[in-house]
């Protein structure tokens, strides 16, 4: 809610030793088996945050497996973020509410954490409460749609009633869904409003609907905030590690075989609907629940859902390096019964022959179809034990990798955010200068130059200042050209003015 100080050394104090902070693992209970959950100071379900102090700031973060240390980073140097706010005046009187994003579509049991605004040292108490649960769909999507739905609705700001705005930072590198679904409003934001609406700050009803353009939620976010995404660009090969790696952890936690493999094929989806992965291999025998083991080596060594027992699955089926027969294999998948609601069900299969990896993304059961009448063939092969075929470099470019291509989750972006407002880095370390910069530049009207003669005074390496010069321009220039057109005066000063701005 606000108040109080931030003791920067007693924070500094804190962070002498390795300790990691983040241990908080969703364990709700004495019992190794419970329920793993959102701490329940950082669950969103039925709360609202409220915000006293002059300059709200959330830091909604992404905690899947592709952006997880983000954490730590901000962590590491929030003493230096807040100390720096205070003796350089960049915004008065902040509060920090820190956020962590999961993905709610892909089932994670930590979709949304959202701290309370703070502005003393009770924010290190709430980084430490976070889940980093590492989950994610490998889609190239995650919840931020739900973020902004929060912030938007659920939150009471002194701010906003005088008519100012708070800054809103969003951490990742992928996209967001293209609407906030009801269904996720309900169970995990808990809001089941009477009579279809929710009442703002002002008493203004916001209609309450069942799914909800995502556009809409952000255009709603950005009334109350100033909104900018921070992007740490990726290489398309390292978002490619990113996709294989959620398939890897599935596949690995199950007690499964992932490396060291002739051919390997893994079937992931996220209901609890049971799908079912099927291998036919060159002698004619068919590798599938009823029979897990061939002769010639296969294994169906993950086989999930015949109790419907969790919403992030996978199926493997693999032949040990070595041991993979030649000759002509059939992949392909079954819908064999459905545990929750009929309707199609989205399934990724990935098939590695040789050392090279293929990605094959569907859906199945849409009329309500199981068994063989839900079959659909996924890839057929012939496979010759001697050759180890090189790479198709399409694979970078298509299929489920495409999603996670820089033009594309930029392109989303941008529908609903300003150019200027998306910040890309190259460098995770420099989040929490850029973040600064954001608030010098915009709260503080602080010119850019000015900005980074504060940095070089910190110590900041010569080559994080340029990537700030770099990242931080085209937001410069924007805010210079939209203070001008109030001004009615062309001529920017490069001075710090006295006063900062409210509106972008």
């Amino acid at each position: 809610m606000g108040g109080g100080r931030y003791d920067g050394e007693v924070a500094t104090e804190a962070r002498s030793t390795n300790r990691d902070v983040f241990t908080y693992r969703g364990q709700v209970g004495a019992s190794p088996t419970a329920q793993r959950s959102v701490h329940p100071e950082l669950s969103p379900h039925g709360n609202i945050r409220e915000c006293v102090n002059m300059t709200p700031i959330v830091v909604a973060m992404d905690v899947t497996r592709s952006r997880g240390d983000d954490s730590r980073v901000i962590y590491a140097k929030l003493p230096m973020f807040i100390g720096q706010i205070e003796l350089r005046n960049y915004v008065p009187g902040p509060a920090i509410s820190f956020a962590a994003v999961g993905d709610a579509t892909a089932g994670d049991r930590a979709p949304l954490q959202v701290g309370q605004f703070e502005a003393d040292n009770r924010l290190d108490a709430v980084l430490s409460k976070i889940w980093l649960e590492e989950g994610g769909g490998g889609s190239g999507q995650e919840s931020y749609e739900l973020a902004a739905y929060y912030y938007a609705r659920q939150t009471k700001l002194a701010a906003h009633e005088r008519g100012d705005k708070g800054f809103f930072f969003f951490l990742g590198d992928e996209g967001f869904y293209p609407t906030v679904k009801g269904a996720q409003i309900r169970q995990i934001l808990g809001q089941e409003p009477p009579q279809g609406v929710v009442i703002g700050d002002h008493g203004q009803p916001f209609p309450f609907d069942e799914d909800l353009d995502s556009a809409k939620a952000f255009a709603e976010l950005q009334e109350k905030f100033h909104t900018f995404l921070i992007f740490p660009q990726k290489s398309l090969a390292e978002r490619r590690r990113d996709i294989d790696a959620e398939i890897k952890q599935r596949v690995e936690a199950a007690g499964g075989r992932y490396e060291g493999v002739d051919i390997r094929a893994s079937l992931v989806w996220n209901n609890r609907n049971d799908l079912d992965l099927h291998v036919i291999a060159p002698s004619g025998e068919h590798i599938f629940y009823a029979h897990k083991r061939s002769a010639c080596g296969g294994w169906l060594d993950v086989d999930m859902n015949v109790q419907g027992e969790t919403s992030k699955p996978v199926e493997n089926v693999q032949w040990t390096r070595g041991g993979a027969p030649a000759g002509r294999y059939r992949v392909f998948v079954q819908n064999y019964r459905f545990h929750e609601a009929t309707g199609p069900t989205a399934f990724r299969v990935e098939v590695e022959i040789n050392g090279a990896i293929q990605h094959f993304e569907g859906t199945i059961g849409a009329k309500g179809e199981t068994g063989v009448a839900s079959e659909i063939t996924i890839l057929e092969f012939d496979y010759d034990p001697a050759q180890r075929a090189p790479e198709d470099p399409r694979v970078l470019t298509t299929g489920p990798y495409a999603n996670y291509a820089d033009d594309v989750i930029l392109r989303q972006w941008q529908t609903v955010l300003p150019p200027q407002n998306i910040l890309k880095i190259e460098d995770p370390r420099a989040i929490v200068d850029v973040m600064l910069g954001v608030l010098a530049i915009v709260g503080g009207g602080v010119e850019l130059g000015t900005f980074i003669t504060d940095m070089a005074g910190t110590g900041q390496l010569d080559l994080r200042q340029d990537q700030a010069i770099h990242t931080l321009g085209p937001l410069a220039s924007a805010t210079r050209m939209g203070q001008a057109q109030v001004d009615g005066d062309l001529q920017v000063s490069g001075a710090r003015p006295g006063s900062r701005l409210t509106r972008l």
